[in-house]
């Protein structure tokens, strides 16, 4: 490496926009994207010509994640939490001009908020909530600012779509079955919400994110029946249905719904393969082609309601997040957002696509990332991904390059119990978790111990949520194999995690676990790190969010004050204006810097006992 070589430092990378969420205008003219351009997360509204200059739409000290331009694109709905609460209000602002015009609090009650969604003739936008004991659909009229419970149940509703008319509301509902971890499609009559319709093919299969046919007569949507995510297209109030065709390894991915042609007879949606994915177009009498975005990953797509322009979100871990413009008229593909960084990207490590075996011989797929800078002996970091049920794709991840950047290889895998590699595979941890999960982290560190270069006594575990759960399972059952440990936002607990939940992360635990504390807590215990705190050897940093509502403090509060009375070296950093997962860029600079310090600390004069 040339000796003038300076690596890329942690704030650079931080300080490079992350897009959280975008929505397209009807006319496809018009973009909204929520990113962190000044540092907070807020809403930006875009023309979509290649050159055009954002404008900001929202401001202040709260972030501003998740944002719907109205059917006819000229208003703007959004939701905004406090501190990272994720209790969210709804907003309502002119989008015609982006002038600033201030917005207009529309309703009454902060609660959690998965979807929502817009009339198609813009009277009311309904969400679904979730309240500490009851789930439903909460209808606001934005002429009047009526707020209404249109529907309340037990299980959290996850969806909001609309039909065209506007007469139905279709959802995904997390429940439905005796299988805790049933999913299925609900159409709701928006004038009777007791007239329903559900949608599903056995107990315990998940058919999610569904979407309207331009004529209100079919519905698309997912189901996991057949082994893997595959796209359904269903005729509503029907029988029919039919299945759309996936090659070997493929399988679509569960971040969005899927898009229709304006035509009614072809759908758009996203495919991962070995983390990688593809955004397809899907005519239902042909073949899928997919269209022509760079490698790496497309997480979400829109497509105009002619047809002619398809606008997505993509990036890789070499690529920096990015709205990319494809238009069918010239089959070319031009990004929208700016590609000018302070960084020469050139410099940032490139990813590898490797397989190893775990203990009982399952192959796992990750991503290895060498390290970016210093002289070998390297010391090296195993990166679970939090969900449990999500992949690290490759896709922009400031974390990940800035440990390469710091001299650590990364290796990231895709464990057991992660999407994108089939229904049996992500079902590996139900009623399991940190237990073979974990297996697959330990070979991991295995294979890492393999790899030229590297240092074997110097491997650290780190991750966030469930990530962070897996770094302190790590550390507590399986002390001799790392010798540091980071562990953000992560499940200390999950008896109180329970306990101090509302009913949509219940669910998740019950689905996680096998059922509620009252018939599994042995295994509720069995599988909390608080048990074997006594084990730990290696130190280790945690870091959280104090208004973290998914993940709460207090097991991590009660976590690190054992780790206290042992007299166990150990940090433990709160933020006291963030949640699950901080998203001001200062914070997480602050995080990360913490973090990298940390393990270069520990891992200099540490060594595993």
């Amino acid at each position: 490496m040339d000796g003038n070589y300076m690596p890329l430092s942690t704030s650079d990378l931080f300080r490079i926009p992350v897009i959280y969420f975008f929505d397209l205008a009807p006319d496809g003219k018009v973009a909204l994207y929520s990113s962190n351009l000044t540092g907070v997360p807020h809403l930006y509204i875009l023309q979509t010509r290649p050159g055009s200059k954002p404008k900001q739409v929202t401001s202040g000290n709260d972030p501003v994640l998740f944002g719907l331009l109205s059917p006819s694109g000229d208003d703007i709905a959004y939701l905004q939490d406090k501190d990272g609460d994720e209790l969210y209000h709804l907003f309502l602002m002119s989008g015609k001009s982006g002038k600033g015009e201030k917005a207009l609090q529309i309703s009454k009650n902060a609660y959690r908020t998965i979807g929502a969604g817009w009339h198609p003739e813009e009277k009311e936008v309904t969400r679904s909530y979730v309240a500490k004991k009851s789930c439903g659909l909460e209808t606001i009229n934005v002429k009047t600012g009526e707020n209404f419970v249109l529907k309340e149940q037990n299980a959290p509703l996850l969806d909001v779509e609309y039909s065209c008319d506007g007469r139905w509301i279709a959802c995904t509902e997390y429940g439905g079955g005796k299988d805790p971890k049933n999913l299925q499609i609900t159409v709701v009559n928006r004038n009777n919400p007791a007239d329903t319709f559900n949608y599903k093919f056995k107990d315990g299969s998940k058919e999610m994110l569904p979407s309207w046919s331009p004529d209100n007569k079919k519905l698309a949507f997912l189901s996991d029946v057949r082994g893997r995510n595959q796209v359904v297209i269903q005729d509503f109030q029907g029988k029919e249905h039919f299945f759309l065709v996936l090659e070997e390894g493929e399988e679509a991915i569960d971040t969005q719904e899927i898009g229709w042609a304006p035509t009614g007879d072809k759908v758009y949606y996203i495919v991962s393969k070995h983390s990688r994915t593809k955004l397809y177009e899907h005519p239902f009498d042909g073949e899928k082609t997919a269209l022509p975005f760079p490698m790496g990953t497309v997480l979400m797509s829109r497509i105009s309601k002619n047809g002619t322009r398809v606008v997505v979100l993509h990036s890789s871990m070499s690529s920096p997040d990015g709205l990319y413009l494809y238009e069918t008229e010239t089959d070319a593909v031009r990004p929208l957002t700016s590609r000018k960084y302070k960084v020469n990207l050139t410099e940032l490590a490139k990813p590898e696509s490797v397989w190893y075996k775990s203990f009982d011989g399952l192959k796992i797929h990750a991503w290895y990332l060498p390290a970016g800078h210093g002289t070998p002996s390297y010391p090296a970091v195993v990166w679970p991904h939090g969900g449990p049920w999500g992949q690290t794709y490759d896709k922009w991840d400031p974390h990940l390059q800035s440990i390469s950047q710091s001299g650590f290889a990364v290796l990231a895998p895709n464990f057991r119990g992660s999407t994108g590699y089939g229904t049996t595979f992500r079902n590996m941890d139900l009623s399991d978790p940190g237990g073979a999960d974990l297996e697959d982290i330990v070979y991991g560190a295995e294979w890492l111990t393999k790899q030229p270069g590297i240092d074997s006594s110097r491997i650290a575990v780190m991750g966030k949520s469930y990530g962070g759960f897996m770094t302190l399972m790590a550390l507590t059952k399986k002390p001799e194999v790392f010798a540091a440990g980071v562990a953000s936002v992560p499940i200390t607990d999950w008896l109180e995690m329970y306990k101090l939940s509302d009913p949509a992360y219940r669910r998740f635990i019950e689905e996680l676990l096998g059922g509620p504390p009252e018939k599994k807590e042995k295994l509720y215990r069995d599988r909390s790190p608080i048990t074997y705190v006594s084990g730990i050897k290696a130190p280790v940093l945690i870091s959280c969010g104090r208004h973290d509502s998914r993940c709460p403090i207090q097991p991590i509060e009660k976590f690190a004050e054992k780790l206290k009375e042992m007299h166990h070296p150990h940090e433990l950093k709160v933020q006291e204006k963030e949640g699950h997962g901080f998203v001001r860029v200062e914070a997480s600079i602050q995080e990360a810097k913490t973090a990298i310090e940390y393990l270069r600390k520990t891992l200099i004069t540490h060594k595993p006992v």
